[in-house]
């Protein structure tokens, strides 16, 4: 029965990934790109004729560089089989937790329960981008 629970607990940690696409367009049908196929890539808009896809987000720790959430933009838009992605925006979300601790300081009749907090903060930078066509 141990097994089974880790193996469970294991699948759902490798389903969590850190990229995701969201489809918009409900006829295209994504075809995976071959790596010598170049993939156009702007932060601002693309300027020749195309058909919007889908959305594709991206989403790391703390320590992750725009670089590296652009490396994974990029493997998604070859995985769907995008020709390019435009207007990339960059996020920075921030969940606040208030750990509490408690102490005794303090001897004797002089003895206190102190109770103190602080916030822990969980930082995680995101990326989405516009998964394009050329028409």
């Amino acid at each position: 029965m141990k097994m089974y629970g880790l193996v469970l607990v294991l699948m759902i940690v490798s389903c969590s990934s850190p990229v995701r696409f969201i489809q918009t367009d409900e006829f295209y049908e994504s075809q995976e790109k071959s790596q010598n196929e170049e993939i156009i890539f702007r932060r601002g808009r693309i300027e020749r004729p195309h058909s919007v896809i889908g959305i594709i987000e991206a989403q790391l720790g703390k320590r992750s560089r725009r670089s590296e959430l652009d490396a994974l933009i990029l493997e998604k838009a070859r995985d769907i089989g995008a020709d390019g992605v435009m207007l990339v925006e960059y996020d920075i979300d921030r969940d606040v937790y208030i750990e509490q601790h408690h102490a005794v300081v303090g001897h004797g009749p002089w003895r206190r329960h102190i109770v103190g907090s602080h916030p822990r903060v969980e930082v995680k930078k995101s990326a989405s981008a516009i998964a394009v066509i050329f028409d």
